[in-house]
Parts: C-alpha cells; sequence; structure tokens
C-alpha cells in the first residue's frame, strides 16, 4: 500500500533510486539527513503521511537538506520486510553514536554537508559487528549451554552495543519448523536484499548482527536440522548459512567432566525439579545420537571453539581470522556456569564529597573512615566468612543506659540482641533482630573495632563511662571467620584504597586450588577509577553553571554519551570495563568490589541484567553494601528466560548514611 502510494506521487517529486520501489511494499526506515538529522528508529508511517512527507525534491538521497528512505536498523526492517515477528526478537534501536552528537550532524549554513555518521565510538557497535554471525551451541545436556548463549548475547550487547539474539531449536519443532527458523534468521539480519546501491555503510548495519542457535537439551530437538548434534548436520547447517544467508558461522561446543559438573548436574536437575536419575536418563538418551566434532581432520573446515571445562581448556579453529571471533573467544574463556558472589560498595565519604566537588583523588572524610572500619568487619564475617549479615549500630551515652533491656545472655551463644531495636540508636537503615550475637564494638570514632564480651556483667564493665559506643552484631555463623578465601578490587584512586585499609591480608594454607592464598589480596585497576570530568575535574555544579550554563542541561539530555571536555562520558567507561568484568566472571571466590558511583552503575547492570540504557538510574548508595549472588542455573533452564538466578540484598553499614554527596550528576 506504501509503495503503491509512493509510486503514484512519484510524478511530482524528485526521482526516486531504482531500488526504493521494490523495497516500498515492505518496510522503510527512517534515516534523516535534514534538519533533525540521523536517527536510527523504525518509523512506520501510513500512506497519508508518506504521501505529505514526500515534497518536491525530498526523494533525491544524495542531496542536502533531504529525507533518505534505507535499509538501516536491522531487526526493525526486517520485521517489516518478512510481514512477521519471531517471538524472541524485539525492535531496539541501534545507535552509532551518541545523542549528544546529533547536532554536530546537521546541515548548517556554514557546515551544508557534514558528516553524516561519526567514526566510531567507544562501546557502540563497530564496523565489524555490522557483518553477520551465527554461533550454533553444542554439548551433551547440562553442560551449561543455555547460560553460555545468554551471557554470550548479554556481552554482545551491553559491552559492544551490537545486536544479538538466541534462537532455541526447541521452539521450532513442529511442521514447517526447519524453514521457520531459517526465515526468523532471515528477520533477525534484515532480509538478503543487495543493498549496496543504496549506501553500503548503512546496508551493512541493516544486515548485521549474532545469531545464537541453541540446542536443546531433549532428544526431541536432534529431528532438527538445526540441531549441530552430527557430523552431517553441521555441515548443512555451515553450507545454509554461509551460502544463502551469507553469514560467517562458528560453533561452541561445550564438554565437561568431573566432580564439579557433578555438583551442578545435581543443582541443576534440583533446579528443574529433576532426580538424578531422571537428569542421568535424558543424557543417555541424548548421547546415543551425539557426535562432537571430530579432530580426525574431516571437519577442517568448520570454524569453531571447544570449552573443556570451561576456563580450564580451550580449543579455537579458525576463529581468530575476524575480529568478532577473536572477541567471542575471549569473552568465553572466562565464562563459567557456577556461583559467583559479589560485593558492591562505593568508597567511603571523602573530602571532595564533603565539599560536593567532582572526581578529584581526595582522601577520606573522618566519616569514611569510620565506614572502612566496619567494612574490614562486615568482610571479615561476611565476606570471608559464614555470617549473612553484620549490622552496627551506634549509641549515645544517653542511650547506653537503656542498653541492659535490649540485650540478654545466652549460655550457648553469649549476648544476643533482645526486644525491638527498630527506634534505637543509629543502625544507618538497617536493622538488629532479636537473637542476633553481638560480635565486636568500637569504643569512639577513630578507634578499632574490638570483641566484645560474652557476658552481660563484662559488657556493662567495659562500656562503663562511655559517651559513644558502636556494636556489631552477627546473622549466622562466626565460626571461620577470615577463612573463606577472598578477593578485594579497588580503582587506583586513594578514596577506594583507602576505603580497603582496614582489611585483613592473613595467609590461608589451603587456597581455591589447595596452594597458599593470600586472603583479601588488593588489586588496583585503572578500568574501575571514576569517570574523569575532564576540565570539570574538582569543580562543583555551581562552579560549572558558572563556567558553562548549558552543560548540565546537555548532560541531563544524554547522560550516556555526554562527554566532558577533555573528559570521558559513560560509553567510555563501558568500553573500558570490559576486560575487567569479563575477568570478574572468571572468578569464583567472593569478591569485595569498591569503585565509585558512574563505574559501580554500570557494574550494577551488567551483573543484575539492566539495559546498559538503565543503568544510569540505578542507586548505588554510600555507606552500604550490595550482595549479588548468581550462577547459571536459569530460571528453567530455557533460553527465553532471565539471565540466572539472582539475588540480591542491601547491607548498610554506616555512620549515618548521606543524602547529597553532590555525585548524583556524575
Amino acid at each position: 500500500m506504501i509503495g503503491c502510494r509512493l509510486l503514484r506521487n512519484a510524478a511530482h517529486t524528485a526521482p526516486l533510486p531504482r531500488w526504493s520501489a521494490a523495497f516500498a511494499c515492505n518496510f522503510w526506515m527512517d534515516f534523516r539527513v535534514s534538519l533533525r538529522g540521523p536517527r536510527l528508529g523504525l518509523s512506520w508511517q501510513s500512506c497519508e503521511e508518506l504521501s505529505e512527507d514526500l515534497t518536491p525534491g525530498q526523494a533525491s538521497y544524495h542531496a542536502p537538506n533531504t529525507r533518505v528512505w534505507v535499509a538501516l536498523g536491522g531487526l526493525g526492517a526486517g520485521l517489516a520486510l518478512f510481514g512477521c515477528k519471531p517471538a524472541n526478537c524485539e525492535a531496539k534501536e541501534s545507535r552509532l553514536y551518541p545523542k549528544d552528537l546529533e547536532d554536530l550532524v546537521k546541515p548548517t549554513e556554514a557546515n551544508p554537508t557534514p558528516v553524516l555518521v561519526p567514526p566510531p565510538f567507544p562501546g557502540l557497535a563497530r564496523q565489524q559487528w555490522s557483518q553477520k554471525h551465527v554461533a550454533p551451541v553444542l554439548g551433551l545436556p547440562m553442560r551449561g549451554k543455555s547460560h553460555t548463549a545468554r551471557q554470550l548475547k548479554r556481552y554482545i550487547q551491553f559491552f559492544h552495543g551490537a545486536r544479538a539474539e538466541i534462537f532455541d531449536v526447541n521452539d521450532y519443532l513442529g511442521p514447517g519448523g526447519d524453514q521457520k527458523l531459517y526465515e526468523d534468521l532471515e528477520v533477525f539480519f534484515g532480509g538478503a536484499s543487495d543493498a549496496y546501491e543504496i549506501n553500503q555503510r548503512s546496508a551493512d548495519l541493516a544486515r548485521g548482527g549474532f545469531a545464537i542457535i541453541l540446542s536443546g537439551d531433549t532428544v526431541e530437538s536432534t529431528r532438527s536440522m538445526w540441531s549441530a548434534h552430527t557430523k552431517l548436520n553441521r555441515k548443512l547447517m555451515a553450507r545454509k548459512l554461509t551460502d544463502d544467508l551469507g553469514a560467517e558461522v562458528c560453533f561452541i561446543q561445550i564438554s565437561v567432566d568431573g566432580l564439579k559438573n557433578q555438583q551442578y548436574v545435581a543443582d541443576l536437575a534440583a533446579h528443574r525439579g529433576m532426580t538424578l536419575a531422571e537428569t542421568q536418563e535424558i543424557i543417555s538418551a541424548y548421547q546415543d545420537h551425539y557426535v562432537p566434532i571430530q579432530m580426525d581432520g574431516s571437519e577442517n573446515d568448520t570454524a569453531f571453539v571447544h570449552l573443556i571445562n570451561y576456563r580450564q581448556t580451550m580449543i579455537v579453529h579458525k576463529m581468530m581470522r575476524y575480529y568478532v571471533g577473536s572477541e567471542v573467544c575471549h569473552f568465553l574463556s572466562n565464562l563459567h556456569p557456577y556461583q559467583h558472589t559479589i560485593y558492591l560498595s562505593r568508597h567511603g565519604e571523602s573530602e571532595f564529597n564533603v565539599e560536593q566537588r567532582l572526581g578529584g583523588d581526595s582522601g577520606l572524610s573522618a566519616r569514611g573512615t569510620e565506614y572502612a572500619r566496619r567494612l574490614a568487619e562486615f568482610t571479615k564475617f561476611v565476606i570471608c566468612g559464614h555470617a549473612k549479615d553484620l549490622v552496627c549500630v551506634t549509641l549515645l551515652a544517653s542511650e547506653l543506659e537503656k542498653l541492659r533491656l535490649r540485650l540478654e545472655e545466652l549460655s550457648s551463644r553469649g549476648v544476643v540482641a533482645h526486644g525491638d531495636w527498630s527506634n534505637f540508636g543509629d543502625s544507618s537503615g538497617a536493622k538488629v533482630l532479636p537473637g542476633m550475637r553481638l560480635i565486636r564494638l568500637q569504643l569512639g570514632y577513630g578507634a578499632d573495632f574490638v570483641d566484645a564480651p560474652q557476658n552481660l556483667e563484662d559488657l556493662v564493665e567495659v562500656l562503663q563511662g562511655a559517651h559513644l559506643v558502636t556494636l556489631a552484631f552477627i546473622l549466622g555463623e562466626t565460626k571461620e571467620a577470615g577463612q573463606v578465601p577472598g578477593r578485594l578490587w579497588t580503582s587506583s584512586l586513594r578514596r577506594t584504597i583507602d576505603t580497603a585499609q582496614f582489611v585483613e591480608h592473613n595467609e590461608l594454607a589451603d587456597g581455591p586450588d589447595g596452594r597458599a592464598w593470600k586472603q583479601m589480596r588488593g588489586v588496583q585497576f585503572r578500568n574501575l577509577d571514576e569517570v574523569y570530568a575532564g576540565e570539570y575535574d574538582g569543580l562543583t555544579e555551581a562552579d560549572i553553571a558558572k563556567r558553562a550554563p548549558d552543560v548540565i542541561a546537555a548532560r541531563k539530555r544524554d547522560k550516556l554519551g555526554f562527554r566532558y571536555p577533555r573528559g570521558e562520558c559513560y560509553y567510555d567507561l563501558i568500553a573500558r570495563l570490559e576486560s575487567v568484568l569479563s575477568h570478574l566472571e572468571r572468578v569464583t571466590e567472593p569478591t569485595l568490589l569498591i569503585s565509585h558511583q558512574a563505574i559501580l552503575r554500570l557494574i550494577y547492570g551488567w551483573l543484575t541484567e539492566v539495559p546498559r540504557e538503565d543503568c544510569l538510574d540505578l542507586r548505588v548508595p554510600q555507606h552500604e553494601v550490595i550482595k549479588i549472588s548468581f550462577d547459571g542455573l536459569g530460571p528453567s533452564g530455557r533460553a527465553s528466560g532471565p539471565v540466572m538466578c539472582r539475588i540480591e540484598t542491601q547491607h548498610p553499614l554506616g555512620p549515618t548514611k548521606l543524602v547529597d554527596d553532590g555525585q548524583s550528576s556524575l
């Protein structure tokens, strides 16, 4: 309909490129090369609207101040082209450069023909991702294939700003399913049109992306030609995808054995509501059909990566010939489906926080130093121990007089909390629950924490004459405190290093690999440094407003892409966080990560599956620890569900949480 209306209006418009009519009946992508600048979103319009848009002189795509309709945006264009929308495909905007640059690509009197698409920008899709890539995943059931597929998709979207989607073979087992999966791949890649004459750069973007074909954990999936469980299927898949779709194909094979995988299989079976016997029956049935990639030379033409026990061994064949393959291999080399436990903490209140200045490299304030002491206690008992929580309560002399009513002595556990603590003392938002054990105390700010007496009589004597006391209560087990191997990561800036200054670093004779382990050995990453404010480093918002009145409003319009003059933007942070967070995927020990507001927003978002555009709204309060635990079990083992089961808890430590630290605009 739109195409017919377009042709009827062609008489009073400038000549259209010869491909326009062919594409008109299928889709239109709005690529505005006019006063509004390029926009990579899909624009659907009625015939009447389109007729009004095509006024004389507007259809010539090579002239300035025109509107051009080209095949852009990939997924949205493909959905229009094929008239369908697969359930696992969502139309999302694909952006090549920040919104903050849109004014620069608009024609002006001084520059009537500006650069329409700026050079590649950190954290946004580069030219290499504009090609078509397909990665079938294979392996026996209960090996973490779904987890690998989901995390790889997430990695490509979050760190590279590229399009990625999972196609589960189990969703295409009905009549005509094989053809339907191929058609959906075409939809995802935006069709197979020869768009070179449109605009080679734009056409590549329309057809690029990374598709992951996941063979499910059922014997039924082996009926599909898209199940990569046999050598013949793999050859047919590679030929179809390469010759007909024009895609780069790489297979991802996962092989796992050993005690750790046995535990993972048991956990996954329980998570799916199955017995170990039922699980083994599925594995045995699938194994009868399964042929792994052959290493006898018969599959030398096939590009693949073989993960053996995940991080233990990795065999790469013809994957390093191109940029995307090397990036995928790098990420997969760090991946595993086992337990992760990450603790996120901002640095303690700094001197610049008190003065509400941006950035800088100042030390901690007195209150920030107190947080550092409390964080060390939390680290010993919770991160490197078996306790579930640690709560600090600060009491004044007047409150100490009433303390006896809120404590009781138990012969088996010592002194424990009793009654209601909700309006007693300053717990900085944390809750002291009845039965929590008093384990440590601090006599006045600036003093070290010491062991608390285990009977009330001795406690009263110790507290006598004190003007201010902080009590540390523990929920859970206190045995082996400090004996669980843990890791400590900070930025290279002084305030994060000082926040970790009281953390203990004892030697463990038996570490994770049976070797000696330096407990919480601090590792500093410059990649974890706060966003660099450039010319505004060390200034307050009031200072910035005087120097550049429009800059704060400009940053709020595009906080993700706004770059401080001679400084950084969030896209820069995403680019420099990639290597650190890939390494974090490898870690199995509990890890305390002390960094900064802007950095932690992105890390928090990555760990909790928040789209990077929404990470900027995440709150990372000061003087609080956020614990995030996850594994590769998934909600139901299906690729269509969330990436993993995640448990998130907040642990306010105080002293007194800050309301405005001057960092909200970062």
